[in-house]
C-alpha cells in the first residue's frame, strides 16, 4: 500500500487528478513504515512479534489517511470494519479484540472532533452525517469483532476434534500408534534426562481369533471397546494405554520400576479373567509382556522388541500370565 500510495501521488496524480500535496507525504510516511517492518522481520528478530506488529504496521499506515481524508466521512473508513476480521484470521483472539477496542475509541475521538479533521476532498461538514456514520461504524466493528470471536471458537473445536481424530483409534477411543508416538517419545526423553524409570507394558487378548469365528467381527469389536474401558481404568492417571493393533494394547508406565509394573499388570490381568465380555458373557484371559529402559542409549523400538518378545515367551508357556523381559 505504500509503494501504491507513493506511486500514485508522484505519478498518476499530475495526470488523472489533482490530489492534495499531503498525500505524497503520506506516501513516504507509509514507505518508512513498510521498510521498517521489512527489516525488522528479515532480521528474525521478536518472531513471536512479527504477525501483531505487522498488524498494528497495517493501522499505522491507514489511519493518516482516515484522518486527512475527513474521518468517519472518509471512503476509507468503509475498510475499517474489515480490521478485526484480518486480526482474527492472521493473529489471534487477542489481536482481534485489541484492534477492535483501538479502532472504536479512534472512531469516537474521530467523531466528535470530526469537525477539526482535515478533509482534503472539500467535501461539506455536516454534524449529523458524521455522528450518524460513526456510530454505524462502530456498529460495524462491533459485529466483525463478535464474527471474528465466533470464527476463532469454531475453528478451535474443528481443529480439537480432528487432531483427536488423528490420534484416536475409532473403535475404542484409546490412543492410536500416531497417539501413542506422541507421548512415547516424551516420556521416554524425560525419563532419560531425569534418569527416573520407565516401563512398557504390551497385552494381548488369548485366543481373540476364535471370538471373531464363533460369534462374529462385531461382538469381537464390542469384547475389544470392553476390554479397552476396563485396561483403561485399571493404571494410574500418568500411565498411557494405546491400541497398538488388531487384539494388542500398549501401556506406557513414566516414573513405575519394573516391580510396580509387575504389580499393576497382575491386578490387570485378575480384571480381564474375572469379567465377563458382550451380551454373550464371554470369559476372556489376557497376556502380559513388560520391559524396562536400560540406560540413555536405549530407544522405543528396543524397548517395544523387549516387551514383545516377554509377550511371545509368556504365550508359550500357556497363556494368561505376566512375563518379564529377560
Amino acid at each position: 500500500m505504500a509503494f501504491v500510495t507513493l506511486l500514485f501521488s508522484l505519478i498518476a496524480r499530475p495526470i488523472i487528478a489533482e490530489l492534495h500535496p499531503y498525500y505524497l507525504w503520506l506516501g513516504i510516511f507509509d514507505l518508512i513504515i513498510t521498510g521498517s517492518l521489512y527489516v525488522l522481520v528479515r532480521s528474525n528478530k521478536c518472531p513471536k512479534w512479527h504477525i501483531s506488529l505487522s498488524l498494528i504496521s497495517a493501522l499505522i499506515i491507514m489511519l493518516p489517511m482516515l484522518f486527512i481524508s475527513g474521518g468517519v466521512n472518509s471512503q476509507v473508513a468503509f475498510f475499517l470494519p474489515l480490521y478485526p476480521i484480518v486480526g482474527a484470521l492472521i493473529g489471534g483472539r487477542v489481536e482481534s479484540l485489541l484492534m477492535s477496542l483501538f479502532l472504536i475509541v479512534t472512531i469516537l475521538f474521530a467523531t466528535i472532533f470530526s469537525h477539526t479533521i482535515i478533509n482534503v476532498s472539500g467535501e461539506y461538514y455536516d454534524a449529523n452525517t458524521s455522528y450518524l456514520r460513526g456510530f454505524w461504524l462502530i456498529l460495524a466493528i462491533m459485529f466483525s469483532a463478535m464474527f471474528g470471536q465466533f470464527f476463532l471458537n469454531r475453528y478451535t473445536e474443528l481443529t480439537k476434534k480432528l487432531k483427536a481424530e488423528n490420534l484416536q483409534d475409532p473403535l475404542t477411543e484409546l490412543l492410536n500408534r500416531r497417539g501413542l508416538n506422541l507421548h512415547f517419545a516424551q516420556e521416554l526423553e524425560q525419563a532419560k534426562e531425569k534418569n527416573s524409570p520407565f516401563c512398557l507394558m504390551l497385552i494381548d487378548i488369548d485366543y481373540f481369533k476364535k471370538i471373531n469365528d464363533q460369534y462374529g467381527h462385531d461382538v469381537g469389536d464390542t469384547c475389544l471397546i470392553e476390554v479397552a474401558e476396563r485396561l483403561n481404568k485399571g493404571i494410574q492417571v500418568h500411565h498411557y494405554l494405546a491400541r497398538f493393533g488388531g487384539e494388542e494394547f500398549i501401556i506406557v508406565l513414566p516414573n513405575t520400576p519394573l516391580s510396580e509394573a509387575e504389580t499393576i499388570a497382575e491386578q490387570l490381568r485378575h480384571i480381564i479373567a474375572k469379567g465377563r465380555f458382550s451380551s454373550f458373557q464371554i470369559p476372556l484371559t489376557i497376556t502380559l509382556g513388560i520391559a524396562t529402559l536400560h540406560g540413555g542409549r536405549d530407544n522405543a523400538l528396543k524397548i517395544i522388541k523387549r516387551a514383545d518378545k516377554a509377550l511371545y515367551r509368556g504365550k508359550e508357556k500357556g497363556r494368561n500370565c505376566v512375563e518379564l523381559e529377560s
